[in-house]
């Protein structure tokens, strides 16, 4: 019920809901402690293990290094006795000398066939596995020295520092649950009681406003207890007076709002049809500019062609054809915008090697006149299926710009070839590198201003590319830039000639 609406709850519910939140937080919290002791606990037992080792093994070397001294001492005032003699007052020297180890050490000597010369009391019959012993051969006498500890004394002490553990968890866990107990019973008083004032108070709030709404009256302060309510009343008090103030304007307003509506709903009508009325103009305008531009550049091309057949080439003439020859690619240009949405251009089967091979053929003036020349490496007999119009915007725009761009006295090369399932049309040339590739084809961008154009070509080529599924590449370093086109094959089954 209390997470059921996770957006509207009472304040009781959030109080409640802190209070759980509390109540949990302070037994994960304890078991967390718990925890921590108990691995506290662990380490501890550990490192008391590892040191009572240490310290045992220890009282054993210190052990064997006394009893070896003694023997020793034995053995160098002995020399000229037998070596049953010197054995026996050996035996006699550790037994008065070292009678009083302490609790669970013992020490031995024995022979090399391993026979028992000497063991104190606690020697065992058998070396248990959790015993420390040292041995060192003696060798003048063919004897071993041992000493040892049993090590009983360490569980005897786990045992009491386990012991130590348990009651000092059970008593943290009874401090824990008493002042849990406690903590809960006073938040529970306490959010009864301030549950209580901040409902009633709020219950007056809402009462009031219920009441503000239909007669504008203001919330009495003087009820209010709680500080930060008193500042919502006293906001509240503030919005009830520009209502007030405004809904008089209101009214005044409304006796004339439907006039001012009806009125600037005219104006707003006659302001669209002119303005649907100037881009009519305006585009009628700007067909009849293209197809006036035209006629005169069809006429100047035609008579540079009857020239040429008359008479030799001449380097005037043939500027002039260049420029003109730009001039009509930009001509088809506008015309494809102006006509690409009113026109349905149909796809059919073109000969791409003748057609690439004869814009090359009509863009060789041009380059000439910019001193360049065009190579091409042109595979034959490879047909695509596309638009005629569309096809002759992306070779003429590149072959346009890469002689545009290009450095005077180099070549431009073309190309046409086959790959396993694409065609590839390439221009490249020695030009400045491009400074923006990923501007290139926004529409009226240029990267040099001073070599004039519009900025439209590219824009044309990329929007008929993403119509037709065509995918375009730009490498441009070290002072060559390549455009590479790539058209996807058409299935035999996807075009009937």
């Amino acid at each position: 019920m209390l997470l059921r609406d996770k957006n509207n709850k009472s304040i009781k519910h959030i109080n409640f809901m802190a209070l759980l939140f509390a109540f949990l937080f302070a037994f994960v919290s304890a078991g967390f402690i718990i925890i921590n002791e108990y691995l506290s606990f662990k380490t501890e037992n550990e490192t008391l293990k590892v040191r009572y080792k240490e310290e045992q093994h220890q009282s054993a070397l210190a052990n064997l290094r006394l009893l070896s001294d003694i023997v020793r001492y034995r053995f160098a005032q002995s020399k000229q006795e037998t070596e049953e003699v010197i054995e026996k007052k050996v035996v006699e020297d550790v037994r008065a000398l070292m009678s009083n180890l302490a609790p669970h050490h013992y020490i031995f000597i024995q022979k090399k066939n391993n026979e028992l010369l000497y063991a104190s009391s606690e020697y065992p019959t058998e070396t248990p596995l959790n015993e420390s012993v040292v041995r060192e051969n003696f060798e003048p006498l063919a004897l071993v020295l041992g000493s040892g500890v049993k090590m009983q004394g360490i569980e005897d002490v786990l045992a009491n520092n386990e012991k130590a553990y348990e009651d000092k968890m059970i008593d943290f866990v009874l401090k824990i649950y008493m002042l849990t107990l406690f903590l809960y019973l006073v938040s529970t008083i306490e959010y009864r009681y301030v549950s209580e004032l901040m409902g009633r108070e709020i219950r007056f709030i809402i009462a009031s406003f219920k009441k503000a709404s239909l007669t504008y009256e203001f919330i009495d302060t003087r009820k209010i207890k709680f500080k930060e309510f008193q500042e919502i009343v006293n906001q509240a008090n503030v919005m009830i007076e520009q209502i007030k103030s405004q809904n008089s304007a209101l009214v005044g307003l409304n006796s004339s709002l439907e006039e001012i509506v009806a009125q600037k709903t005219q104006e707003l009508k006659d302001s669209v049809l002119l303005t649907q009325e100037l881009l009519e103009k305006q585009d009628r305008f700007v067909k009849n500019a293209i197809h006036e531009i035209n006629t005169p550049l069809s006429i100047i091309l035609m008579n540079i062609d009857l020239y040429n057949l008359k008479y030799e080439k001449n380097r005037y003439l043939l500027k002039i054809e260049a420029a003109v020859k730009v001039l009509d690619n930009i001509y088809e240009d506008l015309a494809y915008i102006v006509k690409k949405d009113t026109l349905v251009y149909e796809k059919k089967l073109i000969d791409f090697s003748s057609f690439v091979a004869q814009r090359v053929e009509y863009f060789e003036d041009v380059a000439e006149g910019n001193k360049l020349t065009i190579e091409t490496q042109i595979e034959p007999e490879v047909f695509i299926v596309f638009n005629e119009t569309e096809l002759q915007r992306i070779c003429d725009n590149n072959i346009s710009n890469a002689i545009k761009y290009s450095y005077e006295n180099h070549s431009l090369h073309v190309k046409l070839y086959e790959a396993s399932h694409s065609i590839i049309f390439a221009v490249e040339n020695d030009g400045e590198i491009i400074k923006s590739p990923e501007r290139l084809f926004d529409r009226y961008y240029r990267e040099d201003v001073a070599r004039g154009g519009f900025g439209l070509g590219l824009n044309i080529v990329k929007e008929i590319c993403d119509a037709n599924d065509v995918d375009i590449r730009i490498v441009s370093e070290n002072d060559k830039t390549l455009f590479e086109y790539c058209f996807k094959k058409e299935k035999d089954e996807d075009f009937t000639a």
